[in-house]
C-alpha cells in the first residue's frame, strides 16, 4: 500500500524476492483501518458496524434488566469499540460523526429515555460518571 495525498498516485510495483505483492487500498493493523489516502471513512464504518452488532446483542439479551446493568454493558462492551485509538483518527467529516452518533444513541436504551428533548451527550456523560 502506498500512502499519499496526491490525486494521481504513481503505480508502484513491490516485490518480495521473486513474488510480486498485491496492491491494496486499505489495511487493518491493530484494529485500525488505514487507507492509502489517509481518510478514515472506512475505519469509522468498520467500528460503527462492530459497535452496532454488539449493541443489538446487548439489546436482545438484557432488555428487561435494570438501568445499572445496561449502563455497565454499555460502558464495558459498546463504548470501547467507539473509543479505541480515537486519538489517531480524529473525526473530520460530518458523515463520520453522524455514523457514530447513531451508535451513541444506545444511551437512550440504557437510560430508557426516548424523548427527543433529551440530549444524547448528556445521557452519555451520565453513563461515564
Amino acid at each position: 500500500m502506498a500512502i499519499s495525498h496526491k490525486r494521481e498516485r504513481p503505480s508502484l510495483q513491490y516485490k518480495f524476492g521473486d513474488v510480486q505483492l498485491s496492491v491494496v487500498k486499505s489495511f487493518t493493523y491493530l484494529g485500525v483501518t488505514i487507507s492509502s489516502d489517509f481518510h478514515w471513512c472506512e475505519h469509522v464504518h468498520n467500528i460503527s458496524v462492530k459497535a452496532t452488532r454488539v449493541l443489538n446483542f446487548v439489546r436482545r439479551n438484557i432488555y428487561h434488566c435494570t438501568p445499572e446493568v445496561k449502563a455497565l454493558a454499555y460502558t464495558s462492551l459498546i463504548r470501547p469499540h467507539l473509543e479505541y485509538s480515537s486519538a489517531a483518527w480524529d473525526l473530520y467529516t460530518a458523515r463520520d460523526s453522524h455514523q457514530l452518533d447513531k451508535v451513541h444513541h444506545a444511551a437512550r436504551f440504557v437510560k430508557r429515555d426516548y424523548r427527543q428533548t433529551t440530549s444524547v451527550s448528556e445521557l452519555i456523560s451520565q453513563l461515564v460518571c
